[in-house]
């Protein structure tokens, strides 16, 4: 190692402290910008470059550096959005919270060639910005944040783990293999964003229906269930006299769990609920505050209503015993204790 490779590296020990005090304040910074956006962002990697690999860096590119300052990767992070279109988003909001180096940003995705495929992300050369409340020594120091979809980061991992980027190259056959699965990663990232579209868009509609007492045909799934259990006037006004009988506060939960117990009992339109409320409402009532007052509960889930519904279905219909027992062996897995729940449910049914 020549001498001034030997400075960079003593330098580097000297400051390695100030980098990672500097990770954890970047890191909180790309956090919190997830969480105050609509990004959905599956992970944030992090780290600061290790002594060893520093010292293979400067051995394979030293002659373009003079100082540690020069070395923009010390400290790298990588946003990994779920969503390939939420990759530009974070993009701006990056740009907004840090001072960018456009010099020695990039983003990949606008020079890859067009009949190429290959690891699609924006590479922003940063720092804090000069006006932060942060220490003088941090703000001088630049990081490499990288940001990219669910998919092409498992792209990044795949071709790191496999040794695609190597000294020497690889096989023709194999780099062709590489260049057909990043072509397929592209086309997937695409089919996901327009699936999510495809959802919230589907679930608007069905919220507008259900506000306006129009959804009697829309069948049961996650989306319509729990949009249902929000949104309806018909199930809010039931679920509040439920948990008024016991005087307890509602916590809002996905009632997605239910829709096995509504297959079995036959249910398959949002139309079946309002059904189930209108006939099996008052009985329910009475199951729940014979079960839950006793309780004295200071909190119940939204899906309570869902429950007590289900249950007196099982009385109005006069559902067998074996029946009703086989219901409860849904969530039980026991029929041991589905006989007992049986024998409980026609005890406060009384």
């Amino acid at each position: 190692m020549n001498e001034k490779n030997r400075k960079i590296i003593e330098e580097y020990n000297e400051k390695k402290s100030i980098y990672q005090e500097l990770e954890k304040i970047v890191f909180e910074k790309l956090k919190n910008i997830g969480k105050a956006s609509s990004i959905r962002i599956y992970r944030i990697e992090h780290r600061v470059k290790e002594e060893q690999s520093l010292i293979g860096k400067l051995e394979r590119k030293g002659d373009k550096y003079e100082s540690l300052s020069d070395i923009t990767d010390i400290l790298g992070l990588r946003v990994v959005c779920f969503f390939a279109d939420d990759v530009d988003l974070l993009a701006k909001k990056i740009e907004e919270n840090f001072e960018i180096d456009w010099n020695q940003s990039i983003d990949k995705r606008k020079y890859l060639a067009t009949n190429s495929f290959g690891y699609l992300s924006v590479h922003y050369i940063g720092s804090l910005k000069k006006d932060s409340d942060y220490r003088p020594e941090f703000e001088k120091i630049k990081f490499e944040i990288q940001t990219c979809s669910l998919l092409q980061h498992v792209w990044a991992v795949m071709e790191h783990d496999l040794g695609y980027k190597t000294k020497f190259g690889i096989p023709r056959a194999t780099a062709r293999d590489f260049s057909r699965l990043a072509g397929l990663l592209e086309i997937a990232d695409e089919h996901f964003s327009r699936i999510r579209d495809s959802v919230r868009e589907y679930t608007n509609q069905v919220h507008l229906k259900i506000v306006n007492d129009q959804a009697n045909d829309i069948l049961i799934d996650s989306v319509s269930l729990d949009e249902y259990m929000t949104y309806s006037h018909k199930m809010q006004k039931f679920l509040h006299e439920l948990s008024d009988t016991c005087k307890a506060e509602i916590f809002p939960s996905s009632a997605e769990n239910y829709i096995e117990y509504l297959v079995w009992l036959r249910k398959e339109k949002i139309g079946d609920l309002n059904i189930m409320l209108e006939e099996n409402g008052e009985l329910a009532l009475k199951i729940a505050k014979n079960v839950l007052c006793p309780a004295n509960l200071d909190i119940v889930s939204s899906t309570v209503a869902l429950r007590f519904l289900c249950l007196a279905e099982l009385i109005n219909r006069e559902y067998s015993k074996t029946h009703i027992v086989d219901f409860f062996a849904l969530s039980t897995g026991s029929r041991e204790k589905a006989e007992k729940e049986m024998q409980d449910l026609f005890r406060v049914a009384k």
